[in-house]
């Protein structure tokens, strides 16, 4: 074969594989998008009323927010001198699990069973103890709304209403709440600009991940490791209003230039990385291995760029001063710690009777994302390596007083070399099934739990 028919093969075979990647990624995103907002309004048409029974302030209440128009009404739940536990009943009501009266909800008032014509007193609960919005206004359609939960809000304040020392906002990094006030600006709708902005960056990370994951492997197990990174139980987080997805295409976007050898773009993705959450910096490790391992290039530029990675950091660090260390530790109640006392305070929350499905999900997890990272040291180059295990370890040397491996499911999803090496495994039958089928069903379960204003990560 001749020079020219050589290279039009190569281009042939580049352009297929790429067109292959963008169809993958971007029909994988539509379907995963489609049945999540599918089952958002199953959801929603099913469980309309979220409850939760809780001990808050020394009292004893509950909680309850109309999905619907995201009202939310607290009550006491002591009643004739016992403590009632509530459910939602349907039709805007309330039943309580002793006697099976049901309740108004708006009114809080019995308007059957044995407790009829009692009145639940209204409890001294200010609404931003339990759904915090942060001074940003729920949004006026449902279906939608229920993406505004947590930490969505904080992005939407920092968008709407910049940083403030004092309240904690500072701990999140700038970058994606930028772009979420940039595009906010131009539709003049911030809440859908960053549903919009994280859908974007979604695709591209698909698309790049796909590419990176034929590179280290092969076409058929890259499609098997976008499908298991979509079908993961914490993957509706990529879909919302966080953080994840924007950082995940910086992400890969780095490492796809970096394999190229375009060290100045590479390092500039990294440092957006960076600025879009301060575990980032550490991007710089498998990025400096790589410009060494690859030898050949040693321009000065390419040596200065790769330095922009912990710039992006420290770039933010010295614009908040230590405002963003006081937020961990002031607003968050984040300490340091060492990563097997995760494992102790949870052995607590068991004895203590305290622990909750979302504990033993964050928990298996992490585990099996510590086996996953010696695997990948031990069967993948050495780079996916010193991300996975960098990304891994860095949220272990924090905790929250009371909540061991807190949000590690979530924290694990952009250690996308494990999803690589379950795209290899998943060559077995078994395994691929195994995959799945555990999979499918979590995801139902903790998205749900997360539109209902449950605490999953």
């Amino acid at each position: 074969m001749n020079f020219t028919a050589r290279a039009k093969d190569i281009l042939h075979k580049a352009f297929q594989t790429r067109g292959h990647s963008f169809r993958w990624a971007l029909g994988a995103f539509l379907v995963a998008r489609a049945f999540y907002g599918l089952w958002s309004l199953v959801v929603l048409c099913v469980s309309p009323i979220a409850v939760q029974n809780l001990t808050l302030l020394g009292y004893s209440v509950v909680s309850a927010f109309d999905l619907q128009n995201s009202h939310a009404y607290f009550y006491v739940r002591d009643v004739e001198g016992q403590t009632l536990q509530f459910r939602p009943s349907g039709d805007r009501t309330l039943v309580d699990l002793q006697s099976g009266s049901h309740w108004e909800l708006v009114s809080g008032r019995a308007i059957s069973g044995p407790l009829k014509g009692n009145t639940l007193e209204k409890a001294p609960i200010v609404a931003e103890k339990i759904f915090p919005y942060h001074g940003v206004q729920p949004y006026s359609i449902a279906w939608l709304a229920l993406w505004q939960r947590f930490d969505t809000n904080w992005f939407l304040k920092i968008a709407e209403r910049g940083y403030s020392p004092q309240d904690g906002s500072t701990a999140f990094f700038p970058l994606y709440p930028l772009l979420t006030h940039l595009l906010g600006s131009v539709i003049g709708d911030v809440f859908l600009a960053s549903l919009l902005v994280s859908a974007f960056a979604l695709i591209a990370a698909l698309f790049l991940f796909h590419k990176v994951s034929i590179f280290y492997s092969d076409i058929g197990s890259a499609d098997r490791a976008l499908v298991y990174l979509l079908t993961f139980p914490m993957a509706f987080f990529l879909f919302g209003g966080y953080a994840e997805s924007t950082y995940l295409m910086f992400v890969l976007g780095s490492f796809l230039f970096a394999q190229r050898r375009r060290w100045p773009i590479a390092a500039l993705l990294g440092a957006m990385a960076a600025l879009t959450r301060g575990i980032g910096i550490l991007l710089f490790i498998p990025l400096i291995y790589m410009w060494w391992v690859q030898g050949a290039s040693r321009h000065w530029r390419d040596t200065f760029a790769i330095f922009l990675v912990p710039l992006g950091v420290l770039s933010y660090l010295g614009f908040t001063g230590l405002s963003a260390f006081n937020s961990y530790r002031n607003a968050w109640h984040a300490g340091f710690a060492l990563p097997w006392q995760h494992f102790s305070d949870f052995v607590m929350l068991i004895v203590n009777h305290r622990l909750l499905p979302v504990d033993i999900f964050n928990m298996l997890t992490t585990v099996l994302f510590g086996i996953l990272c010696l695997f990948i040291w031990l069967r993948l180059p050495r780079e996916l390596g010193l991300y996975s295990i960098s990304m891994y370890l860095l949220p272990l040397f924090g905790i929250n007083p009371g909540q061991p491996f807190v949000s590690m499911a979530r924290y694990v999803i952009v250690i996308f070399p494990a999803f690589i090496l379950l795209g290899q495994w998943g060559g077995n039958s078994w395994i691929n099934r195994m995959i799945l089928y555990l999979s499918f069903p979590a995801a139902l379960y903790f998205s749900a739990q997360f539109w209902m204003w449950g605490w999953v990560g």
